[in-house]
């Protein structure tokens, strides 16, 4: 049998897509990635706000339309809007035949042979034989699951329950077995990064694992993504810095910088933890990179709360910034909020935080002109003109790219997959160019 996956929202997603991929090669089942050729469409959905909704319904959907016209036999739904929204999937879209939520992951062999009529293997999701699925030499590291901190606009606790570190043993095994493999940049994942083994080791434990791994033959980057800041010890950004295998990118999502919305947000970062780290970070290493997020017209947020927001930017000058205007979600205590603000309103200040930060971005990258940097080869342009390369301080997915213009002299010498000196030539808001060295 051939199986499509389609997977949708973050990277943690996509980790859950792999380890389900390699279940199903367990079963003798062929991954291709057309549609058309698969006799079970997969689609790991996303729940995480409304329009990650809408974006799984349609994209459910569309799938639905190879069962109807096509070779494909089973649609299966998989995935956190299948577990916020199992009952409903099942009655509203009849062309989906098995929907499967995170929360049943421990028991989808069993689910699968039985829907199946086939042997129960009775295997586990396992780490070891994820089917990578990210371009190479990348892969997602995911250390941890769930989230204790029940951000009162988040329903991530609602869909992966409570945090559950991973033993540090079991990742640098996983880490190995990749880096084996050829696979030599690591991003590391979960909900919460920061608190990597504080549940059980009794202790923050990210710094260890970080100069552990570092230490593992093959491996040549590692990239720490989403960490809060008031669980960012001086030992974590010590080891961040002067591990030279440790990409220095801080990705410190920090929602907000009014006291007051924190609090409502039921954030531990104040806006006096947010300050002090960031110039600790910055003081420690001119050159890091520092990334976060920030969510516009949360309940209760005035024009006071929104200018302070906007000053803070200004004074902190993060080289990357994403922005979201905050989405009610059901099951949230921000959902039940008084004081919601009108979508207009939200938009509009969504708009001036991406303009205010696209001046700071450009000027960010202005300073980058005339540096050398060993870049890692993703792919070509559509237009065939550049390699599309990223360099330690560009995250997958999420950050602008390094574009290095092809010619006669460096067409035959890079190669896609592979790493390279480039010297920065140009920039735009976003993005940078640069030549071969």
């Amino acid at each position: 049998m051939n199986v499509g996956l389609i997977t949708l929202g973050c990277s943690k997603n996509q980790v859950d897509s792999e380890l389900i991929l390699g279940l199903l090669k367990k079963y003798n089942m062929k991954i291709v990635n057309n549609p058309e050729d698969s006799d079970m469409i997969v689609v790991n959905t996303c729940g995480f706000i409304e329009s990650a909704k809408i974006e799984a319904i349609d994209t459910i959907l569309e799938m639905a339309e190879y069962k109807m016209y096509g070779n494909c036999k089973y649609l299966i739904v998989t995935g956190c809007l299948a577990k916020r929204y199992k009952k409903e999937i099942l009655e509203s879209m009849p062309e989906v035949d098995l929907c499967i939520g995170v929360d049943e992951y421990d028991r989808i062999d069993e689910i699968l042979s039985n829907f199946l009529n086939q042997e129960f293997l009775n295997r586990k999701l396992d780490f070891k034989e994820r089917v990578v699925s990210t371009k190479f030499p990348l892969s997602y590291i995911r250390i941890s699951d769930g989230c204790d901190n029940k951000c009162s606009y988040c329903a991530i606790p609602m869909i992966r329950g409570n945090f559950k570190s991973r033993p540090m043993e079991e990742i640098l095994q996983e880490v190995e077995i990749q880096a084996k493999q050829g696979i030599s940049e690591f991003c590391i994942i979960s909900q919460d990064t920061s608190k990597y083994g504080k549940d059980i080791y009794g202790e923050l434990k990210l710094a260890e694992l970080l100069n552990r791994m570092s230490k593992i033959d093959g491996v040549k980057w590692i990239r720490v993504l989403y960490m809060y800041l008031f669980e960012t010890t001086d030992e974590l950004i010590q080891e961040m810095i002067n591990n030279e295998k440790v990409c220095n990118y801080f990705d410190i999502p920090i929602q907000h910088v009014s006291n007051k919305i924190l609090k409502s947000m039921h954030r531990f970062d104040t806006k006096e933890i947010i300050y002090d780290r960031v110039n600790k970070i910055r003081k420690m290493d001119e050159n890091a990179i520092l990334r976060t997020t920030v969510i516009t017209g949360f309940p209760g947020e005035t024009q006071e709360d929104f200018e302070e927001l906007i000053n803070a930017i200004k004074d902190l000058k993060f080289d990357r910034l994403g922005a979201f205007s905050f989405s009610k979600e059901e099951g949230t205590k921000a959902a039940k909020l008084n004081n919601q603000i009108e979508e207009d309103i939200k938009n509009e200040r969504l708009k001036l935080v991406f303009e205010t930060q696209r001046n700071i971005s450009f000027e960010q990258n202005k300073k980058r002109i005339g540096e050398i940097y060993e870049v890692v080869v993703e792919d070509v342009s559509e237009d065939e003109k550049y390699f599309v390369c990223r360099s330690q301080y560009e995250a997958p997915d999420v950050d602008g790219k390094i574009y290095l213009e092809i010619n006669e002299e460096n067409a035959n010498k890079v190669i896609i997959g592979d790493f390279c000196k480039v010297k920065i030539s140009d920039c735009n808001e976003y993005d940078l160019f640069a030549k071969l060295v």
